[in-house]
Formats: structure tokens, C-alpha cells, sequence
């Protein structure tokens, strides 16, 4: 019975539709998916670096342009004094000319010349997270002592950030759900033109002792056998593409985006090809089940 019962998908569409379709939409949901951890990654790692540290500037140059010579090292003195004696604060350092390149490299390149440029001076300052800092008390005992300071946060342009890749995987989240949608969709009306162009032979089977659930099983591992051989070509084509953008957002903007996949991410990433058989030999074993119970 097993083999002959093969006869059955032996003119379906199936088999050369619903590969190329798995294929696509795999590749798809692995690219979006890997943007997605990526991005997950980032908001952490942001949240994280925000929450740990303070900026503090100290002009070097007055309103009309000109140095402000030992103005700046008295304003540093100050602003050190008060800010490692504030409660919350583990420690306050002013960044070097060699960190004050690197921090600036994504914008002036490895090339640019600090020293030259008009650059406020950094002290960058560490927080304790269990018993964070008044922020406003102490920005208001900072403008006491040295007016010219300002103290950075960095919460306004992180707010914006986050409320940005928020939404960005929102998207993300309703991109794969559709893409899950089509799939079950295709696979519903492509599993109800093959029963209907082989009704009369399913009546036939029916009628020589095939159980339903014989006949549901065997459409049901059919669909699975082509989604996941479709579902392995598209993560399979996925994969050098994805890896190239990780390396490229590693290159080129290392301060911006955790191009970064843990082992367990990665697993998750394979699962996404199995899963999309399995959603196809789910949505034709509950399509046959209903034409059977329905014709037969």
C-alpha cells in the first residue's frame, strides 16, 4: 500500500512549488531574524554603557573662539574634586588625547589630528547602578562650581535610539508573521488542488481499506519532505549573506551595532528551517483531515 499509494502526489504542484517558496521565505525570515538579535544585541548593549556612565565637557575655547588657557585646568580640578565625592559616582577620569581619537574615529577618521581640533575636554564618569546619582542635583552642584561644564547624560539621543529599533522590530516581528501566514496559506490551497485533482483516486484508496489518518499522514509527510528540503536551500543561501553583513557592521560601525551571534541565537537560526516544515506538515494534516472528513 505505501508504495503504490505514491501515485497519489505524483502529479501534484506541490513538488515543484512548495520548495521554492519555503526556499524564499526562509531566506528571508533567517536575514530579518539575524537583523533582529543584532539589533537586540545593541539596545542592551546601549542601555548597558547609558546606564554605567556619565559624560561631563569642559570647553577649551571661550564664546568668541579664543583659548581659554589655564581656565581649563582650574574647571577640570573642580569638576574632578566634586564629582568623585558625589554620592553614586565610582570614579571620575578625563580621557587622554589617544582616547579622545579613538572615541572620535567613527566620525574624523584614525588620521585626524586631536590637538588641532577645537574639542572640549572629556572626563568620563562611572556610576553605580545599584544607587544611581541624582542626575539633576548633581548637574545643578556641577553649574555651581563650574559653570562652563556640562554634564551629558546621553539619555536624550538613546531615548530616540531605542524608540527607533523598538519599532524596527516590531516590524521585524510583523514581517515574519506574515511571511508565516503566506506559507500556511499557500500550502492550505496548493493541498486542496492536489486533493481535488486526485479525488477520484483518494475514493479509490479509501474504499480498498486506506484509514484517513493513513492518507492524511502520507500528505502531510509528502508536504514536509519538500518544505524542508526548499526551507535547507534558503537558509543555506542565507547564511554568506548574512555573515558578510555582520562582518561589514564590524568594519564599519563597531560603536553602533553588536554584530555578534551566540551559540544559542545561532540554534535558533537553524530552527527556523524545521520550522517551517513542520508548519507545513501541520497546515496539510489539518486541510486533509477537514476535505476527508467533508468528501469522504
Amino acid at each position: 500500500m505505501a508504495k503504490k499509494s505514491e501515485f497519489l502526489f505524483s502529479k501534484s504542484s506541490t513538488r515543484f512549488f512548495l520548495p521554492w517558496m519555503c526556499a524564499l521565505m526562509v531566506f528571508i525570515a533567517t536575514l530579518i531574524s539575524a537583523g533582529g538579535i543584532v539589533i537586540s544585541h545593541s539596545l542592551a548593549s546601549w542601555q548597558r554603557g547609558v546606564s554605567s556612565s556619565l559624560t561631563v565637557q569642559i570647553p577649551t575655547y571661550d564664546s568668541q573662539g579664543l583659548p581659554r588657557g589655564d581656565a581649563v585646568s582650574q574647571d577640570l580640578e573642580q569638576a574632578l574634586t566634586l564629582l568623585r565625592t558625589a554620592p553614586g559616582v565610582l570614579g571620575a577620569t578625563i580621557l587622554n588625547n589617544a582616547e579622545m581619537a579613538e572615541l572620535m574615529s567613527p566620525w574624523l577618521g584614525t588620521d585626524a589630528a586631536i590637538n588641532e581640533l577645537p574639542l572640549p575636554k572629556l572626563i568620563d564618569v562611572s556610576i553605580d547602578t545599584a544607587t544611581k546619582p541624582m542626575l539633576e542635583r548633581l548637574k545643578s552642584e556641577l553649574n555651581d562650581v563650574v559653570p562652563s561644564a556640562v554634564l551629558d547624560s546621553h539619555r536624550i539621543w538613546l531615548d530616540d535610539l531605542i524608540t527607533l529599533s523598538n519599532g524596527i522590530l516590531n516590524l521585524i516581528a510583523f514581517v515574519l508573521l506574515m511571511l508565516l501566514t503566506t506559507v500556511a496559506i499557500t500550502v492550505i490551497y496548493t493541498t486542496k488542488s492536489s486533493l481535488s485533482i486526485q479525488q477520484s483516486i483518494i475514493s479509490l484508496v479509501h474504499m480498498m481499506g486506506a484509514k484517513d489518518l493513513y492518507i492524511t499522514l502520507k500528505y502531510s509527510m509528502y508536504s514536509f519532505k519538500y518544505a524542508f528540503w526548499g526551507s535547507f536551500i534558503g537558509f543555506v543561501l542565507a547564511i554568506p549573506v548574512m555573515l558578510g553583513l555582520v562582518v561589514f557592521l564590524k568594519s564599519v560601525s563597531t560603536f553602533m551595532f553588536q554584530a555578534s551571534l551566540t551559540h544559542l541565537e545561532w540554534l535558533a537560526l537553524i530552527s527556523i528551517p524545521v520550522g517551517m516544515a513542520a508548519l507545513a506538515f501541520c497546515t496539510t494534516f489539518y486541510t486533509v483531515q477537514r476535505y476527508l472528513k467533508k468528501f469522504l
